[in-house]
């Protein structure tokens, strides 16, 4: 388990905890190797867990119709996804596939809130990194809903003719 830490010191999760901060996180952690093709988990099945990627890639989508997935990002090594899961009981909001061979680790919400109650510190510190990812993840969902609408109206040659604009700009 040597080189988890070193590994972990590259996530930025995780680039706020020094060498010992991370030893003691290593072992509350679990690998699993994922094949390509595999399914981490999928859309609305219950959230528990955040991974990590030290190898290999994921594709998060969503189904936006039955027969039809939008790919809304992918993460590679040094990434992580499914943070939701850490703090929320909702159903997962979208799917993760393995592209290709992948190296994952797991961190549980249970594991997660031990960490909380033995090692505060270091919750704390990973906190404040889930929060600035959260915003920026956050501000590209504003983005690409912006897009999304500009495109719909585009594509509906939408006018919003006779309509007072707002701020210097027309709104629906």
């Amino acid at each position: 388990m040597a080189a988890v830490p070193s590994f972990l010191s590259q996530v930025t999760l995780f680039q706020d905890l020094d060498a010992e901060a991370l030893s003691t996180l290593a072992p509350f952690l679990t690998s699993k190797k994922f094949s390509a093709g595999s399914v981490i988990f999928r859309e609305l099945e219950d959230s528990d867990a955040l991974y990590i990627v030290e190898q290999g890639s994921v594709v998060v989508s969503k189904q936006v119709r039955e027969d039809v997935d939008i790919v809304l990002t992918r993460f590679h090594a040094k990434d992580f996804f499914g943070e939701m899961g850490l703090f929320d009981t909702a159903p997962r909001s979208a799917t993760a596939n393995v592209e290709v061979y992948s190296l994952l680790w797991r961190l549980d919400r249970a594991v997660f809130h031990d960490i909380f109650s033995y090692h505060p510190d270091i919750a704390a510190k990973i906190c404040y990194r889930l929060v600035n990812v959260f915003i920026e993840r956050l501000r590209a969902t504003n983005e690409q809903a912006r897009d999304a609408i500009r495109w719909g109206l585009e594509a509906t040659g939408y006018s919003p003719a006779g309509t007072k604009a707002l701020f210097g700009r027309k709104s629906t």
